[in-house]
């Protein structure tokens, strides 16, 4: 019933030209989109109000930086040699998911669990979001 939603959504934002999958004539990218041109008016229109909704406090300021980083800033920021998220597979119907996200609510800090603990917590019986299965890849 969700998915049958979802694809009436889908349809109706790409008729209205709301959204577009971006690149689609070169089969796409899946969870890139483009704004068509209504789209692009809603879009602005709700980024004009949340940056005016906060600066207009003046303790707060507006800045606009690049979505692509160097990778001196990652390395010199911890994210290459420190950061990482514990992935897991589910072995019946192969979603993907973030371990600490899945032991969410059995676990007062789950991002403090290493590796060895959420593969301990997952065969405990935490069960699929998807298809309520618990068999699971190791983290």
């Amino acid at each position: 019933m969700a998915d049958r939603r979802v694809d009436r959504l889908t349809s109706v934002l790409r008729r209205r030209g709301i959204v577009l999958p971006s690149f689609e004539i070169y089969g796409g990218i899946s969870g890139l989109i483009d704004y068509g041109p209504v789209g692009a008016c809603i879009r602005r229109r709700v980024m004009d109000n949340w940056v005016d909704h906060w600066t207009s406090h003046g303790d707060i300021v507006e800045i606009d930086s690049p979505t692509i980083t160097p990778e001196p800033v990652l390395v010199a920021s911890g994210h290459v040699g420190e950061f990482s998220d514990l992935m897991v597979e589910c072995g019946v119907c192969g979603s993907a998911f973030k371990a600490n996200h899945l032991a969410e609510g059995r676990h007062e800090n789950p991002d403090s669990l290493n590796v060895d603990e959420i593969n301990s917590m997952l065969k405990d019986g935490i069960e699929c979001p998807t298809c309520s299965e618990s068999k699971w890849s190791d983290a």
